[in-house]
């Protein structure tokens, strides 16, 4: 090899290992793209009549299956192999919470009312068979109720086992308008009382004898299952009372979430870890202790998926959290769910306060999230099938307003529910050099061309080495004659 020819390559060399080639743009979908190339298969049955655009939930091990960020690797295939158009659904639209009103029997107080606050004569109740209350009789002495009080036994027996979150009053309206003062306790047994709620009770008298302004509701706090009765005591005046309803707040209908037990790993001494296998949007998080009678507050915490360039990423604190687990009256009481921000996260981190014993067990722990879902075109020959599992996948799907005419958000979610099968495992197609180099990142790319310079660099300089050692064991011919 000449000394041109060397100086020529070498600077060839040198300039495609400074101006390497841009990152090319994202993939698009490749031509020889099949259920074979994917981990895992699952037979998807769409509804029968229910035209051409359907939704399907993904279940945990659809989630789990995937191998490229965002499940971007979610493919459904027809009968003939071919892809078919798909887009991911957005949140389901939350309805307002309404609320409903149910009227309460009352029973004028028997005894002395006192004050408001002021502990009352016990009682005597007489009861129907289902629980409700027919009489109340009270067995302390008679005396004078003081002026402008009145009071009221309230029974929660038609409620069954809801409580109300308010107390609205009904009463006549005035010409010389109203002002009163009124208070709520609250028993299990009709005997000891506890305060639940206080109001300002006003009317203000506006034209024929209607109300202008009136505050009528009574906002209720601390109630619980167990109370049965209500004592209601209205003082500043005469007061009319002619009925009591009890407010009831219906929640309003939420998308049903999936939802997994887990059991936590060990970390460390004092810390327990959940990897749910999969990036899910949690909804919700609650602690399940192994040994009874037990309190153990902790501090969650969890870790968002690794940014490029970097193997792993910290700990994140969410919120702190106390779990128990009681025995009560033959029952086991356990604490409620944490609610969480539906940000998408895999692996969840509990440690222990450091003033509490570590239980001789590790706890358990229930997620639940909102399943995504996919909607597609039924294009093609049925069956169909949804496959996943492939590094690296081009993400294909469309924008819904794309792929669902006159697109509105919720619109997707009134779409037929297909069916999907089971999701067994299965041994994806190895791929050959060329698809791999199709598939690999631009980043990667590059470093392959990297490589592969230095390769050759490595091999030229090798034959140049050998030249040169072979022309100076070569004999000098002398001097030409």
């Amino acid at each position: 090899m000449s000394p041109r020819i060397t100086r020529a390559f070498l600077g060839v060399l040198a300039c495609g290992a400074v101006a390497l080639p841009p990152a090319a743009p994202a993939r698009a979908q490749p031509q020889d793209d099949s259920p074979a190339r994917y981990a895992a298969t699952a037979p998807l049955a769409p509804a029968a009549d229910a035209g051409g655009l359907q939704r399907v939930a993904l279940p945990l091990a659809v989630l789990q299956a995937s191998r490229s960020a965002g499940w971007a690797d979610v493919r459904v295939f027809n009968a003939a192999g071919e892809p078919v158009p798909l887009a991911w659904a957005g949140m389901p639209a939350s309805a307002a919470a309404s609320t409903r009103e149910v009227p309460l029997p009352r029973f004028a107080w028997p005894g002395p009312v006192g004050e408001p606050a002021a502990a009352p004569a016990p009682l005597t109740l007489r009861l129907r068979a289902d629980g409700a209350v027919l009489d109340v009789q009270s067995h302390a002495a008679s005396a004078p109720a003081p002026a402008g009080v009145q009071a009221w036994l309230l029974d929660l027996q038609p409620l069954g086992r809801e409580r109300p979150a308010a107390l609205r009053l009904d009463w006549p309206a005035t010409a010389a308008g109203l002002e009163r003062r009124a208070t709520v306790q609250a028993s299990r047994d009709a005997q000891s009382w506890q305060p639940v709620g206080s109001a300002t009770l006003v009317d203000v008298p506006g034209e024929a004898g209607a109300s202008a302004v009136r505050q009528a509701r009574i906002e209720l706090r601390d109630l619980l299952a167990e109370h049965r009765y209500l004592r209601l005591v209205v003082s500043g005046g005469a007061f009319e009372l002619r009925a009591v309803l009890a407010e009831l707040s219906t929640e309003a209908p939420q998308a049903a979430l999936d939802s997994a037990r887990f059991k936590l790993q060990p970390d460390g001494e004092r810390a327990w870890r959940l990897d749910a296998g999969a990036l899910l949007p949690a909804q919700r998080l609650q602690v399940h202790l192994a040994e009874d009678n037990a309190v153990a507050p902790l501090q969650l915490q969890r870790r968002p998926a690794p940014a490029p360039g970097r193997l792993d990423a910290d700990w994140r604190p969410v919120a702190p959290l106390t779990a128990y687990r009681l025995q009560r009256e033959g029952r086991t009481l356990e604490a409620p769910p944490l609610a969480l921000d539906g940000g998408a996260t895999r692996e969840w981190r509990l440690v222990l306060d450091e003033r509490v014993r570590p239980p001789a067990a590790a706890p358990e722990a229930t997620l639940w999230w909102r399943a995504p879902q996919l909607v597609f075109a039924a294009r093609g020959a049925a069956p169909f099938t949804l496959a996943v599992g492939r590094e690296r996948a081009a993400d294909t799907a469309l924008p819904l307003s794309t792929l669902v005419p006159d697109w509105k958000p919720g619109a997707e979610f009134r779409l037929a529910e297909a069916t999907l099968g089971a999701l067994p495992p299965q041994a994806a197609a190895p791929a050959g050099w060329l698809d791999t180099l199709r598939d690999a990142p631009p980043a990667q790319r590059r470093q392959w061309l990297l490589w592969g310079l230095l390769t050759l660099a490595v091999a030229v300089l090798g034959v140049l080495a050998w030249r040169l050692g072979r022309d100076m064991k070569r004999p000098d011919a002398g001097p030409p004659r």
